[in-house]
């Protein structure tokens, strides 16, 4: 990144002030600087950006759902939900004015920081743990009055408690609570587990995969175990760990959907869509009404070529229903492959016009309409791509394909 750009300085940020410096300068690294035309959408409310973004420069509308408008300006943040815990957005967000604003990707948060080489670290003072030590004084309490009461209400309570922190914004000390049962029951994959959960919500991957290994190292018989760690090694760009885990976790639990969707993601990953296929396939085998699934199917099989049968397969999805805008998408792409631009921008169209956000089908209704000789048209389907800029890959391939536009 170029020195003489200016970097946020994240400890103004509050959860960042907890992290250690090093590993605040590799997230501050991985930082990527956007900018925003006047009126184009950032985030709309209900998508999954996936990101955290700091204002550098301009103005932001944050738009709630009951008509009133907050604006906000420099050094202001917002994401932090979509960031830390995978959540969408809960309200829309729009550029007032030309807004800069640096982006940090849930996966770059997600990731562990490179290895650093070993090094002595100085004792706390004894009154920085002092919040610590409250809240280890009432587990404490809790715990004694579960170990009393039975074993069930212990796994209820690990379970319930967590979340409940978690739900109020403190998954800190949900994980205070983990670590402190984990001295009650060591041997307690299931705690191991609840812990990993709790460290993936607060962005710390490497510490949760190793809390995940401990707890099938304790129990290798936990499907859910190896599902969780499954999809966190994908978030980490590891997606042939990720397809063992998964594999591990359907022999456990051969009847499991959401794994075979999530092996089905894997292999799409490293783009053996045979396999993919398959898993897809099986989930559909469980649940046939699944009808993301099989659209997300019909994609792979365009990939392989084979226009007819990825064309029927969408079909099919239309026929329940006429409304699925991945299918109609898949539809205008099958059209466009198929030299048919005219056909295409009728089902693009209505894709967009059910999902106007949806930053691919702008992509896919911008290449259309160059088919048709109508450039100026496509390049401003372009410029709407880039200044969407929730799909940061798309953002990219928009801009590519108009400069080559404009050329």
């Amino acid at each position: 990144m170029n020195d003489e750009i200016s970097l946020p300085d994240l400890t103004r940020i509050d959860f960042f002030k907890e992290l250690p410096a090093r590993r605040r300068q590799h997230l501050a690294s991985k930082l990527v600087r956007i900018e925003f035309s006047p009126g184009s959408l950032i985030i709309k409310k209900g998508q999954s950006g996936d990101f955290l973004a700091i204002i550098e420069s301009g103005q932001v509308v944050l738009e709630n759902a009951d008509g009133s408008n907050r604006v906000l300006t420099a050094d202001c943040t917002f994401g932090s939900e979509m960031l830390r815990y995978g959540k969408p957005s809960s309200v829309s967000f729009h550029a007032q004015t030309e807004t800069s604003v640096w982006i940090l990707k849930r996966s770059d948060w997600l990731a562990p920081s490179p290895a650093s080489p070993p090094r002595n670290i100085p004792a706390r003072k004894p009154g920085s743990r002092k919040a610590a030590k409250i809240a280890a004084g009432i587990f404490l309490i809790l715990a004694m009055a579960f170990f009393t009461l039975g074993p069930t209400l212990i796994e209820s309570a690990n379970k319930t408690i967590p979340k409940r922190l978690v739900d109020s914004g403190r998954p800190d000390l949900a994980e205070e609570y983990l670590r402190f049962m984990i001295r009650w029951q060591p041997v307690s994959a299931r705690v191991y587990g609840y812990l990993a959960d709790n460290l993936v919500i607060q962005g710390k991957g490497q510490e949760a995969v190793e809390a995940y290994q401990q707890a099938i190292t304790l129990d290798p018989y936990l499907p859910w175990i190896h599902n969780n760690l499954g999809v966190l090694l994908m978030y980490l760009d590891k997606a042939e760990l990720a397809v063992e885990q998964f594999q591990a976790a359907l022999d456990l639990n051969s009847e499991s959907i959401e794994t075979y969707r999530n092996l089905g993601n894997a292999y799409y990953a490293l783009e053996q869509w045979e396999e993919a296929s398959n898993a897809y396939q099986r989930a559909l085998d469980l649940d046939s009404s699944l009808l993301d699934i099989k659209a997300e199917r019909a994609g792979i099989i365009l990939y392989e070529s084979q226009l007819d049968e990825a064309r029927q397969a969408w079909e099919e999805v239309l026929l329940v229903n006429p409304r699925q805008p991945l299918a109609l998408q898949g539809l205008g792409v099958v059209s466009l492959l198929e030299e048919d631009p005219t056909l295409a921008m009728l089902y693009l169209d209505a894709a967009r016009y059910i999902d106007p956000d949806d930053p691919t089908t702008r992509l896919f209704i911008g290449l259309a309409l160059e088919a048709l000789d109508r450039p100026e048209e496509a390049a401003a389907e372009y410029q709407t791509v880039i200044e969407m800029g929730s799909n940061l890959e798309v953002h990219s391939l928009a801009d590519t394909l108009l400069q080559v536009l404009q050329q």
